[in-house]
């Protein structure tokens, strides 16, 4: 266990119980624009560095075929493209977090990681139920009854535990369990005490963006050290900034049709996440695991 993602979730948990709901959500703004966006700028850069001898217009492709596809999903069911998107960010979550614990490569390792990350994002659901209930009401026109997101825990749940001991039994995992059980108790307890948006910012950028942050300046740097941050700021900030100026743009403009926004945001997030779940995972992929 790293003492200072520790540290930090709990100064995050210290925070959430001494600042108002409002306040909390202005720094997860805060956070998400910048740390959040910025763990994912830099995919066109890190396609390049696998691939010595592509060029920046073959690298962009990718990314006109993936918006193209997530656009005609959302013009045929926003439904489908909410519970896609759900189900990549669970995966990618899950890879994030223990792709370095797994002692070699394994079928079932794909599952675990789904089971993990689904976990996660039902936990934040189930603590904030209501909210949830309705940002997903805004964005597909159907409300989730309750019975459904506990159901939908719960079968994570017993997913995770299964698929955690079918890996350890097998020696494919590297885990303490201790500290594990400790650890997703502590998530649990940031997640029912703070807002929602709060909660989501804590996980997403201490347990998924600044490990990701490192880990791809581990590829293009051979190095993590604080001093080959700038370096990173160097490449990635035009898309970084392009990205949260397309927000900001969009928030701007339709900050009066709350509905519609959500709506949209989906869909840029959408576009943003499902091809840098698929540079991250080759990635991984071309480093061994």
């Amino acid at each position: 266990m790293k003492n200072w993602l520790l540290i930090t979730t709990f100064f995050g948990l210290w925070l959430s119980t001494q600042l108002p709901s409002d306040i909390q959500d202005y720094f997860a703004y805060a956070l998400i624009l910048t740390f959040g966006v910025l763990h994912g700028a830099n995919d066109i850069v890190l396609l390049k560095k696998q691939h010595e001898n592509l060029k920046t217009t073959k690298a962009i492709i990718p990314y006109i075929l993936v918006i193209s596809t997530v656009t005609l999903l959302f013009l045929f069911s926003r439904t489908l493209v909410l519970a896609i998107f759900i189900l990549i960010s669970g995966y990618h979550f899950g890879e994030q977090h223990y792709k370095e614990k797994l002692a070699y490569s394994h079928w079932f390792h794909n599952l675990f990681f789904i089971f993990y990350g689904l976990s996660i994002l039902f936990m934040i659901f189930y603590t904030n139920l209501e909210e949830v209930q309705q940002i997903i009401y805004d964005v597909s026109g159907h409300l989730v009854q309750r019975e459904y997101i506990e159901l939908g825990f719960l079968v994570n749940l017993i997913g995770l535990s299964g698929s955690l001991v079918f890996l350890t039994l097998n020696k494919v995992l590297r885990v303490q369990w201790a500290k594990e059980i400790f650890m997703f108790l502590v998530l649990y307890i940031v997640f029912k005490v703070a807002s929602l948006l709060w909660a989501f910012s804590i996980y997403f950028i201490l347990w998924h963006s600044i490990p990701s942050i490192k880990d791809q300046m581990e590829v293009l740097y051979g190095s993590s050290k604080p001093r080959y941050f700038i370096n990173y700021l160097r490449s990635s900030w035009i898309y970084w900034f392009v990205s949260v100026v397309g927000l900001l743009v969009l928030y701007l403009l339709l900050k009066n049709q709350i509905e519609y926004f959500i709506t949209v945001v989906l869909y840029v997030l959408a576009v943003i996440t499902f091809p840098h779940v698929i540079v991250m995972s080759k990635l991984e992929k071309n480093k061994g695991i």
